[in-house]
């Protein structure tokens, strides 16, 4: 519960530093290309060999690294384009109900993880508290065209995790999580430089040192959230020799995430929920406590 812990708070600070990027004027993309230098370094001194030398090249789970890399950036672009036509709101629970997916693909997948009622009744639970906890009036008609972006980024974070779930369960053992999470960010970041030229404003914001520091912090919360979540799925309980279902550690994860960035944004952010969001964050206690369980 530890490294769960560690990944919720983590993710959601993401989120916080995401806001002081606009308060502060800083180009996101900028800080995008610092924040994934960062978590490559943060993986490089946590291996305990070098992860970038050509054995990497040789190993199984060098494609689903490299896969997973691409993918990173990609979401990243189509978040902001997707909060930009669709909305925050719509684009939060495009990104959270994502979840489902890598949730069945545990479940399908893993050995060691099994759909029961309790926690089918939890990740019901989970589903419902989101949706509530992220919900927004909106008198608005809504554009089919503006569904499109979400979709995307719905299908495509689901994909990510699975992939992430997939390569944790088959190659990815504790030693071999600050290699691996190094290496994917590496793919991020010589993405991210090759298309920084054709960004003239972010290329500029570089020589801010505010641009840094927020890119530093956004990288080490962006390599926490990777790195916990994954020694959070290799758990094994040691009173039972079980290994963490990854359904049950998605769905916390994700319902956590969710109720800390609401509560973050009403302490720091004076952001205000309506009464049925903090319906929400009550059922997102009541559905951690019954995945816990199960």
């Amino acid at each position: 519960m530890i490294f769960l812990a560690l990944s919720i708070l983590s993710s959601a600070l993401i989120l916080v530093v995401f806001k002081l990027l606009s308060r502060y004027k800083v180009h996101t993309f900028s800080a995008i290309i610092v924040n994934y230098l960062t978590a490559c370094l943060a993986g490089f001194f946590l291996s305990s060999s070098n992860p970038f030398t050509a054995s990497v090249f040789t190993q199984k789970w060098f494609p689903i690294a490299l896969l997973i890399g691409v993918m990173f950036i990609v979401m990243f672009y189509v978040i902001g384009k997707s909060t930009q036509k669709a909305g925050v709101a719509v684009t939060t629970v495009a990104v959270k109900m994502s979840v489902v997916a890598p949730i069945a693909f545990s479940i399908y997948y893993d050995a060691n993880d099994s759909l029961t009622l309790l926690k089918t009744i939890g990740i019901l639970l989970a589903v419902l508290s989101v949706l509530l906890t992220v919900y927004q009036k909106n008198n608005k008609q809504i554009d089919i065209k503006k569904i499109l972006l979400p979709a995307f980024l719905f299908i495509g974070m689901g994909i990510v995790d699975s992939f992430v779930k997939f390569a944790q369960a088959t190659y990815i053992t504790n030693e071999l999580t600050p290699t691996f999470s190094s290496l994917t960010f590496t793919v991020s970041l010589v993405i991210g430089i090759l298309i920084l030229p054709f960004n003239h404003n972010a290329a500029k914001n570089l020589s801010k040192i505010k641009s840094w520091i927020l890119g530093v912090l956004l990288g080490l919360f962006n390599f926490g959230s990777m790195y916990f979540l994954i020694l959070a799925l290799n758990h094994v309980d040691v009173s039972t020799g079980e290994q963490a279902m990854g359904s049950v550690v998605f769905g916390i994860n994700n319902i956590g995430i969710v109720t800390l960035s609401v509560l973050i944004g009403f302490t720091f952010f004076k952001e205000r929920p309506k009464a049925l969001n903090w319906v929400g964050i009550a059922l997102s206690g009541v559905a951690i406590i019954i995945l816990a369980i199960s």
